[in-house]
């Protein structure tokens, strides 16, 4: 489609404005952000980053999902720390939002997140549900700047549990962050053949790693 600025200029033999060059520039400025649903500037860092947030959901007061045996705090605690060890080791520098069992706010988990540089976060979850039946992993962003690592980490896990996609939402720890974000349900502890299995030290590193490779497949591209 023809630009109507540039065809205007060449009928009228004009040379471009001083407001149309300005414009154009700030477009080339804006062109690694992006403005999610909330107004947050997300800065899209999904193949720059050399830093990944790592946030193990509830902890403390809250205990999450507490079901088949386990807790969903301490589930998603030994996921994180097994994620943000295989990070490391493969050159990233990570920050846990949380490293035992204590309550960190929403806000202050986004707050953690915004105020690095040159990162992304990933927020580690179990999963509940009234129909004990139901079982699968999903993965949930905000920004478009999240969505294609988001579609890894959910590749990647459906390799161990059943796929139910990635979803928009609007959890504050995703809407409040600048970097892309995503928030990983692995599993339902509502399930007993998945609280079976998160039970299990080997069954949460081997989660970490197709999280982990994920991450690294994505910072490859």
């Amino acid at each position: 489609m023809s630009n109507p600025i540039i065809a205007a200029s060449h009928s009228n033999r004009k040379r471009p404005s001083v407001f149309a060059l300005l414009t154009s520039a700030a477009a080339l400025f804006l062109a690694g952000c992006a403005t999610g649903p909330t107004g947050v500037t997300v800065h899209d860092t999904s193949r720059t980053f050399n830093t990944v947030v790592v946030d193990a959901g509830h902890g403390g007061k809250d205990s999450g999902v507490n079901k088949g045996g386990i807790a969903e705090k301490v589930a998603a605690l030994d996921v994180a720390q097994n994620l943000s060890k295989k990070l490391r080791a493969a050159g990233f520098h990570t920050v846990m939002t949380r490293n035992g069992d204590y309550f960190i706010e929403l806000n202050e988990r986004a707050a953690i997140s915004n105020r690095q540089t040159n990162s992304i976060f990933v927020s580690i979850h179990f999963n509940d549900s009234r129909k004990r039946k139901i079982s699968g992993v999903d993965t949930y962003y905000n920004s478009a700047a999240a969505q294609p690592l988001a579609a890894r980490i959910e590749k990647n896990l459906s390799t161990v549990s059943p796929n139910r996609g990635i979803h928009f939402a609007n959890y504050r720890v995703l809407r409040l962050n600048k970097y892309p974000a995503v928030l990983v349900e692995c599993g339902f502890l509502s399930n007993g053949r998945e609280a079976g299995s998160a039970k299990r030290a080997v069954y949460r590193e081997k989660i970490a790693t197709l999280i982990a490779q994920a991450i690294i497949a994505q910072r490859g591209q």
